[in-house]
Order: structure tokens, then sequence, then C-alpha cells
């Protein structure tokens, strides 16, 4: 049966977005509820949110930059702020950023927190150093073909599916811990999947990272789960 295509067109609370998540590795690993597959817009960010409709009374939380720069699809933005050490803004930023503005958070019906991760680079262990941009002090982003040699290296050295499912752990564990925070109907889904060189249907081929206008259920393929919490 061909999953659903992904629909956030209904009543939610709070949307939780975990950037790059495989449907496969979520579902092997959440604990809490139903998880059904879902057929993204897209294969990369870019092109989720030119998909992505404005979300009335809403308002996000995260250290996206590509994110930071739809302020024609959210009401308010929160910069949960980024680590240049980590190239990456970590779970725990964005945990940080909701309860410094909790109380500001709640006035708007529609909440959104959007994580980096598992989005490389893959800052659990095994790390994988396949950072957001190539230079931090110029925030020149890194190239697709750097990413994707990267992720072809780690393949072939055996790390890349376990860096990939550290990283996932991570921002599990933080979601763990704040959804005490939250009240109502809680979304937990992605923007798209992630290329790890494990293709999900016999007449894909492989793919690394995940390159814009791909159709491959590897970076197509995300988790939907609904949470009644509070």
């Amino acid at each position: 049966m061909k999953p659903k295509p992904l629909s956030l067109d209904f009543d939610w609370d709070w949307l939780i977005i975990l950037d790059a998540c495989r449907y496969d590795y979520f579902k092997r690993l959440w604990r809490r509820g139903k998880v059904e597959p879902r057929v993204s817009p897209s294969s990369c960010t870019i092109g989720f949110l030119e998909w992505l409709r404005p979300i009335p009374s809403s308002i996000v939380v995260t250290g996206h930059p590509f994110v930071l720069a739809r302020r024609d699809k959210f009401t308010e933005i929160i910069d949960a702020g980024f680590d240049y050490k980590l190239n990456s803004c970590p779970p725990w930023y964005v945990s940080r950023a909701l309860r410094h503005n909790y109380g500001r958070i709640l006035r708007f019906k529609h909440k959104v927190l959007w994580f980096l991760q598992p989005h490389h680079p893959h800052i659990g262990d095994p790390r994988l150093d396949a950072g957001i941009f190539k230079d931090v002090r110029t925030r020149e982003l890194s190239p697709q073909i750097r990413t994707t040699l990267l992720f072809m290296k780690a393949k072939r050295e055996g790390i890349l599916s376990k860096s990939y499912e550290s990283n996932l752990r991570l921002v599990l564990r933080e979601l763990e811990r704040i959804l005490p925070l939250l009240e109502g109907k809680v979304v937990i889904t992605s923007d798209h999947g992630e290329g790890l060189g494990e293709p999900l249907r016999p007449q894909d081929k492989p793919v690394f990272s995940h390159p814009c206008g791909r159709y491959e259920w590897e970076v197509r393929l995300v988790p939907f789960t609904v949470l009644r919490v509070g």
C-alpha cells in the first residue's frame, strides 16, 4: 500500500519537525503511540518550505538558517541560536529557547519546534563532521557534493548508519524531556528523509544525504505520529 502524502491541514497545537528524519529509523526507536509513514512533498528543506502554506497564529522555535529566513511562513520566529563549534543547532538549544520564552509561545495557536537533528552534522557518537556551513565565519553553505562524498566515505567505513542513529537518539532524548511542557495535540514529523545508501524500495537507487528534486523513498518517506498530551 502506498503511504499517504504528508499533510498538515488539520487542527494541531504543536508541530515538532525533526529535520531529515527517516521513517524506518524513527519507527524503530520511538516508543509513544502509532507511527505511520508519509511521503514528503520534497527531498530537501528548501522544497518543503516552498510547499508549506503560511501558518496562521504561529510561532516557530528553531536554529535552522533556512527556516529563520522564511518569515512569510510563520507569524513569529524565535532564533534558538547556533553552535559554531558543532556547526549546528543542538537540540538542547531549542529546548532552552522553549523554556525561556514559554509564556510568549503559549499565546499562539500553532506552536512549531523545528529541530535540526538528525540532520547532519552528526554530533553524537560516532560523529560525522558534515557541517551545514563550509565556513562558519562567512556562513557559506557546504556544497551538496561535499556532503555526499562525506556520507559515501562514512558508509564505506561502516559508521554512517551508526552516526545517523546516534544523532537521532540525541534529539529523541531531548524530546522526551520537553513533552511534559506541551499540551494538546502534538504532531511529530519531518520535512524530508535522509540518504544513507539504504534504499527502501527495490527500484530505488541508493541516495547519500538529501539532494533536492529526488523521489527515492530514502529521502521522501518521513514519520508521522500524533500525541495528545497534558
